[in-house]
C-alpha cells in the first residue's frame, strides 16, 4: 500500500510543480507592453474535453528597465487572500517556492486544497483570469491509450496557471504551467517564451467483466451455476476532491437468476492476493429496488465504495453466479441471454454529483433438441412415448414446464424428473422439446413406445458442437440457427408372432382339439356308411 501512495505521489507532483526561479528557453524576445503576452498549449488529452486554464500568480515587470520589479511574482487577488487565510506561511511567494516543490507531500495538500476551494466557490477568481476552451471533436469511449486531443490558450498574461479538465472519460491530474520571463546571459536579455506546453498527466479506469474461464461469452446449461466476475480499476483523487463518486453494478437479462448469496466482493493490490472487503464498511451492497446513482436505470444488484476504503487497492473485483431460468425467459439461440456490468465513477472530482460510466458486457449461450414422434409407415404424430437423455454415463435430469417442454436441472431441483413424455396437445402432439443444454454429446433412449406400436431398440447419439460460440449450431444438417437440433424418431406397428405359454399357444392349442374332435367324428360317420354298404 506505501508503494502505492508514493507512487501517487509522485505522479500528482510532476504535474504540480512550480519552478518560480528556473525557466526554459523557447525564443530570443525582448519583453514589451507588446510581447509581454504567449500561448499555453495543453496535450495529450480527449477530444470534446473541457479545459480551464486559472491565474494564480502574475508577472510584475519593468518595461522601461526590460527587467522583473523588485518583487517580481505575486498572488492574483482572490488566490492571495485564501492563501493568506489557508496557508499563510506562503504567502510569500519565495518562500513558497521552497516549500511547495516536485516529490512532496505538501504540492498535493496545497494544490488539492486549492482546487476544491476553487470549484466548490470558496475561492473567487475574477473571470479575467480564467480562461475555458473546448477540444475539438467528442468524448468517446474506448478511450484511445494515447489521447490526441489538445487545445490552445491564446494572449495568456505571464504568469503561473492551474489547469484543469473535465467532462471526459479520463480522470485528469491538475497541472501547473509557467509562462514566465528568463534571463539569457549571453544575450544579457530578458526573454518570453512565445509558447509553452504542458502534456497532462491522466488515469483512465477500466471495467472488465467475464464469465467462466475469463470470456466474453460461454456455453452453459440451465443446470450450471455460471461464474461472473467483474474487475474494476480505482481511480486516484485528491484527498480535498468534492466528489469520490464509485460504484459497480450489474444487469442481468430475465433469462439469468442471480444468486444474490454469492455476491462477493474483494480489493487487490497488483497482481496480489485477492482480500476480501467487508459490507456496510468498504462497500454497501443494494439488492432490491437498486439504481444506477448516474441516471437511476434499475439494476438487480449496486455496490456502492466508499473511495477512502478503498483508494489503497489499485482494483476491486466482484464475484457472483447465476443460472439459466427454467423458462421460456431464456433465450436460446443467436440472441443468447447478455449479462451488463456498469462503473459510474466522478470523472470530475471538484464537481459534486458529476458522473461518467464504463459498460462491459459478457453473453451466456445455451442449446435445445426438439424431438418429433412420428408412424414409420404414414409419418403421423404419436404421443405416448416416452424417452430419457444420457450425457453418456448417467441419464439427466429435467423439470416439466410445459405439454412436452422440458428444461435441464439439478436432481434437487423441484419437480425434477429423468422421464420425457412427449407432447400430447393439439399444437404439440407428438413433440418433444428439450431445451437449456449445453454442448456436448448426449444420448436419447426411448424408455417407452406409444400404444399398439414396438418400443424402438435403437437410440441416438446427438453432438451439440458451437466452437465461435454464438449461439448457431455447427451441424448446420442438424440444427439451426435457433440453436436447436432437430431429430425425428419413428416407430413400427408390426405383427408380432405369439410368445411361449402366452395368450396365443392357449388359442392355438384349443382350436386344434375342435380340428382333432371334428375328424374324429367325420371317420365315425364314413365308417358307419361303409358298414351298411356291405
Amino acid at each position: 500500500m506505501q508503494n502505492k501512495k508514493i507512487n501517487r505521489i509522485i505522479a500528482l507532483s510532476l504535474c504540480l510543480i512550480l519552478m518560480l526561479m528556473v525557466f526554459s528557453p523557447f525564443a530570443n524576445a525582448t519583453i514589451t507592453e507588446d510581447t509581454n503576452k504567449g500561448s499555453i498549449v495543453v496535450s495529450g488529452i480527449e477530444t470534446g474535453v473541457t479545459v480551464y486554464a486559472y491565474q494564480l500568480i502574475t508577472v510584475n515587470y519593468d518595461y522601461t528597465n526590460d527587467e522583473p520589479e523588485a518583487t517580481p511574482y505575486s498572488w492574483v487577488d482572490g488566490v492571495g487572500t485564501w492563501v493568506q487565510e489557508n496557508f499563510s506561511q506562503y504567502y510569500d511567494l519565495e518562500e513558497f517556492s521552497k516549500a511547495v516543490t516536485s516529490y512532496s507531500d505538501t504540492a498535493e495538500d496545497f494544490y488539492s486544497k486549492l482546487i476544491a476551494a476553487i470549484r466548490n466557490g470558496n475561492l473567487s477568481i475574477d473571470s479575467g483570469y480564467i480562461k475555458e476552451e473546448t477540444a475539438e471533436g467528442e468524448a468517446v469511449y474506448p478511450v484511445p491509450d494515447e489521447p490526441t486531443g489538445s487545445v490552445t490558450f491564446t494572449d495568456c498574461n505571464m504568469g503561473t496557471y492551474l489547469i484543469l479538465i473535465e467532462n471526459g472519460y479520463r480522470i485528469y491530474t491538475p497541472s501547473v504551467v509557467n509562462l514566465t520571463p528568463e534571463y539569457n546571459a549571453e544575450s544579457q536579455e530578458w526573454e518570453l517564451a512565445q509558447s509553452v506546453t504542458t502534456d497532462i498527466k491522466s488515469s483512465l479506469p477500466k471495467l472488465t467483466k467475464t464469465i467462466g474461464d475469463d470470456g466474453k461469452v460461454d456455453n452453459f446449461s440451465t443446470e450450471d451455476d455460471i461464474p461472473f466476475t467483474i474487475t474494476a480499476d480505482v481511480p486516484t483523487y485528491l484527498e480535498d476532491s468534492i466528489s469520490k463518486e464509485y460504484s459497480i453494478s450489474d444487469k442481468i437479462c430475465e433469462g439469468l437468476i442471480i444468486n444474490y448469496d454469492s455476491i462477493t466482493v474483494y480489493g487487490q493490490i497488483g497482481d496480489g492476493e485477492l482480500e476480501e472487503l467487508t459490507a456496510n464498511d468498504h462497500y454497501e451492497l443494494t439488492t432490491e429496488n437498486a439504481t444506477r446513482p448516474s441516471n437511476g436505470d434499475p439494476v438487480d444488484f449496486l455496490v456502492d465504495f466508499d473511495y477512502d476504503k478503498i483508494s489503497s487497492y489499485d482494483k476491486v473485483v466482484v464475484k457472483f453466479t447465476a443460472r439459466l431460468s427454467q423458462s421460456d425467459a431464456t433465450n436460446i439461440g443467436s440472441e443468447g441471454n447478455p449479462n451488463d456490468a456498469y462503473l459510474d465513477y466522478s470523472n470530475n472530482p471538484y464537481d459534486d454529483g458529476s458522473y461518467q460510466t464504463l459498460e462491459d458486457k459478457v453473453i451466456v449461450y445455451t442449446y435445445g433438441i426438439k424431438v418429433l414422434k412420428t408412424d414409420k409407415s404414414t409419418g403421423e404424430a404419436l404421443t405416448g412415448a416416452k424417452f430419457s437423455l444420457s450425457d453418456g454415463t448417467d441419464d439427466l435430469y429435467f423439470v416439466k414446464t410445459a405439454d412436452g417442454v422440458y428444461y435441464q436441472a439439478k436432481s434437487t431441483d423441484e419437480g425434477a424428473t429423468q422421464t420425457l413424455e412427449v407432447g400430447s396437445q393439439t399444437d404439440n402432439k407428438g413433440v418433444l422439446y428439450l431445451y437449456g443444454l449445453d454442448e456436448g454429446s448426449y444420448i436419447l433412449t426411448e424408455t417407452e413406445a406409444p400404444d399398439g406400436y414396438t418400443k424402438s431398440n435403437k437410440t441416438h447419439t446427438i453432438t451439440l458442437t458451437d466452437e465461435e460460440p454464438d449461439g448457431i449450431l455447427d451441424d448446420a444438417n442438424e440444427g439451426d440457427a435457433s440453436g436447436i437440433y432437430s431429430l425425428t424418431f419413428t416407430n413400427s406397428s408390426e405383427f408380432q408372432l405369439p410368445i411361449t405359454g402366452g395368450l396365443g399357444t392357449v388359442i392355438f392349442a384349443t382350436c386344434g382339439i375342435l380340428f382333432v374332435g371334428l375328424g374324429i367324428i367325420i371317420l365315425v360317420i364314413v365308417a358307419k356308411k361303409s358298414h351298411k354298404t356291405e
